[in-house]
């Protein structure tokens, strides 16, 4: 749109005294660094995540501006890739925001913008409905220097084809901001546009439809309800098994963790050995064996190596099973305990439950009663309780912590002076260790593999269960590995996605007959 064609629009479209707007995106979008721009405050630069709708209200420029912040999505993950409370977070900021005059959705101009993207972002906006297209401007942000002056027609053409097709879906609506500058004529520019979109439709702001906003709040509700009988029976077992088990004290705990790929085993043993996080982490391909003094008791991890998310045994390669097989049998006479470790903020669907479940099972069928759920990432839970979490995913982790018998910790592992969630996470280990009287051993594992192969270990049900397999894994090829290692840390430690590639190709078999 030229300068001229601009001043004339805004000449037909009345300033608004009131400005209501939702910011959306996915994460680490600088979406909060969006709202303080808006808001004409310097310290733009914020790294804190946004995990629940936050509402900021202020005066600029003569309009009283509301703006809420929503909680973002793995910027590559499908929508059933993503949590399923994070959905209903989302659409719960109208509750916050009700009849808003536009949605803007930030994407960052310093990261790529592929297919990948894309289909992320069209499937987490639309959420609210096909409609929202017609009531969201696209905020571009960037930080340059020496592109401060830049035209912003040229910084949009230079973005590709994908983000073009977001702006198209929008009408042609997209606003750049330089997030370290907080000039007034910018944001000046950013309330005309929304003056426009308000205009466009003769003053009537963005309405939900009815009966899917119900439905959402209902959801929050029964999983509220739900989570605080699973929390009741929780905290009741707990105080029972405190004072009924007090006979036996261990000087020493013997853990293994288990997990998939890049959930964060690493860091939980780090955490709780309270060992410097490294900046560049390796890829765990062989058991490492730590120890260390917690809370005046030696306590022994091993840490196993990782499963790619929906792989089966099958699809793993024979030096991991063995490598995970063999971590009972380094921790003479056995361990304690099994962390399981998964990560807080993603899906975890009936085929994670399943990949879980054989990969589990390598240490024997029994291996359940020795078995701690521990999330990471606490501080990205989008829920205000765990058990919120658990009961917002729905049957498959449910059955998941059934079979632990409700047996679950989270770990924030970015903070690493927190030692009381280490020392409570201890506590679950010594009471399940009490309550257990014996220790895991490799005997059954090693019993149940046979020359007939991996499917000989299942029982009759579960025969019946896998014969009802509906969900078809994706292929581990390229664009699977890249879309769980963007949103880890780890991927810092590769010069390139084909090296990956290249290293995992010992660990990671597809289509394997054995």
């Amino acid at each position: 749109m030229e300068a001229g064609e601009d001043s004339d629009c805004h000449e037909n479209c009345p300033a608004l005294p009131e400005i209501k707007a939702i910011i959306v995106g996915s994460k680490a979008e600088y979406k909060r660094s969006a709202a303080k721009t808006i808001f004409g405050q310097n310290d733009c630069k914020v790294r804190k995540e946004i995990v629940k709708s936050e509402k900021k209200q202020k005066t600029v420029q003569n309009r009283s501006v509301t703006l809420v912040m929503t909680p973002g999505w793995w910027r590559s993950f499908t929508l059933a890739e993503s949590a399923k409370f994070l959905k209903m977070e989302i659409v719960h900021s109208l509750k916050l925001c009700p009849d808003p005059h536009a949605f803007l959705l930030v994407i960052n101009l310093h990261k790529p913008f592929t297919v990948m993207h894309l289909n992320s972002v069209v499937e987490h906006m639309e959420i609210f409905g096909e409609q929202i297209w017609n009531h969201t401007i696209v905020l571009l942000m960037y930080d340059n220097k020496e592109q401060r002056n830049e035209d912003s027609k040229q910084l949009i053409e230079t973005a590709g084809d994908e983000l073009d097709i977001v702006i198209k879906k929008c009408g042609n609506r997209v606003h750049v901001f330089n997030y370290t500058e907080s000039k007034g004529i910018n944001v000046e520019k950013l309330f005309n546009e929304i003056e426009r979109l308000v205009a466009e439709h003769q003053g009537q702001c963005f309405k939900i439809e009815s009966k899917l906003f119900e439905d959402m709040e209902e959801k929050r509700r029964n999983v509220k309800k739900q989570a605080e009988e699973r929390e009741i029976q929780v905290k009741t077992k707990m105080q029972t098994l405190k004072q009924h088990l007090t006979d036996k004290f261990f000087p020493e705990l013997r853990i293994v963790l288990m997990g998939g790929n890049i959930v964060g085993k690493t860091s939980v043993m780090n955490t709780i050995l309270k060992i410097e996080q490294e900046k560049k982490k390796n890829y765990t391909k062989k058991c490492v064996i730590s120890e260390g003094e917690v809370h005046k008791r030696r306590v022994v991890l091993i840490d196993t190596p990782g499963w790619w998310p929906y792989a089966s045994v099958k699809e793993t390669s024979e030096s991991v099973k063995q490598e995970i097989m063999s971590s009972v049998t380094m921790c003479s006479p056995g361990p304690h305990a099994v962390l399981l470790v998964l990560q807080s903020g993603v899906a975890f669907n009936e085929a994670q439950r399943r990949s879980v479940k054989e990969h589990m099972e390598l240490l024997g069928r029994n291996v359940w009663k020795y078995c701690i759920v521990v999330f990471t990432r606490g501080e990205w839970m989008v829920t205000n309780t765990t058990e919120e979490h658990i009961e917002s995913e729905g049957e498959a982790l449910q059955w998941l912590i059934n079979k632990c018998e409700n047996r679950y910790h989270v770990l924030n592992y970015m903070e690493q002076g927190d030692r009381e969630q280490v020392r409570e996470l201890m506590e679950k280990v010594e009471m399940m260790a009490r309550e257990n009287t014996d220790l895991l051993t490799p005997v059954e594992a090693a019993m149940e593999e046979t020359d007939s192969g991996w499917g000989s270990i299942w029982s009759d049900q579960d025969k019946l269960e896998r014969e009802s397999f509906t969900l078809e894994p994706p292929e581990m090829n390229e664009e699977y590995i890249a879309k769980w290692l963007e949103n880890t840390e780890i991927v810092s430690n590769y010069r390139n996605l084909s090296d990956f590639s290249k290293d995992i190709s010992e660990n990671v078999t597809l289509n394997q007959d054995h």
